[in-house]
């Protein structure tokens, strides 16, 4: 009578499972690329929701923070974004992944007080004319973001 598996049957199994887990690993996306493209999306609106409020700011109104017409700009690069810190509770700071690329047809933006993107510096001959192209690669896929002139509503692309 036989109560137990023997070492070979045991070892077998194991590497089975093993093979199975790695099948699994494999068939599973990459979320990474999804991840830095919403990490940047989010700061992109994070900016241009800072420079809708500088209206508010400007009035002297103490319900609002004082801001600064610096916070209104981002700059569309991967240093920029690797040294944003995280958030004033925890030290640790984003960042994109080490194999993501990140190229820009403009490399600083700026949001007026109604949240219309600008180059730079605020001019009426400096407003968006036509989609700022933001493309982020990872592993050799590319995932491109539009940000529209006018309303600086942004574009995802698939």
């Amino acid at each position: 009578m036989r109560y137990a598996f023997s070492m070979i049957e045991l070892i077998f199994t194991i590497v089975i499972i093993g093979i199975l887990a790695g099948a699994v690993r494999m068939a599973m996306p990459d979320t990474k690329a999804y991840a830095d493209r919403d990490f940047i999306l989010q700061k992109i609106y994070e900016t241009q929701m800072r420079a809708l409020l500088v209206d508010h700011a400007v009035m002297g109104d103490a319900g609002w923070r004082e801001i600064d017409y610096n916070d209104t700009c981002i700059t569309l690069s991967k240093d920029y974004f690797n040294n944003l810190e995280k958030s004033s509770r925890n030290s640790k700071k984003y960042h994109l992944s080490p194999h993501t690329a990140l190229s820009a047809s403009v490399q600083k933006v700026c949001f007026d007080r109604l949240g219309r993107p600008y180059r730079e510096d605020y001019r009426l001959n400096h407003f968006l004319k036509m989609p700022i192209e933001l493309n982020i690669t990872y592993k050799q896929k590319t995932k491109q973001v539009l940000l529209m002139p006018f309303s600086g509503s942004v574009v995802v692309k698939p």
